[in-house]
């Protein structure tokens, strides 16, 4: 069971703040909910999916030309 905690426990030995989102078995679940600890926690909305964009299509470069150098030698 999901539950929220609303005063700071510890569960099965491990500490719970308040706040806390946790997944507990029946037994202890209805422990903390009778004894005003916890309340039932809605279920995590399902992640969002974008669509991947697709890159473009790459564009041809020309091929560079060597540059002949200034001082007259190649």
């Amino acid at each position: 069971m999901r539950l929220e905690i609303l005063r700071q426990t510890s569960i099965a030995g491990r500490p719970a703040r308040v706040g806390d989102v946790v997944e507990i078995d029946g037994r202890d679940a209805w422990l903390l909910l009778g004894s005003g600890k916890a309340k039932q926690a809605p279920e995590p909305a399902a992640p969002v999916v974008e669509p991947v964009a697709q890159d473009p299509e790459p564009t041809q470069r020309k091929p560079r030309t060597r540059r002949t150098k200034t001082n007259g030698t190649a």
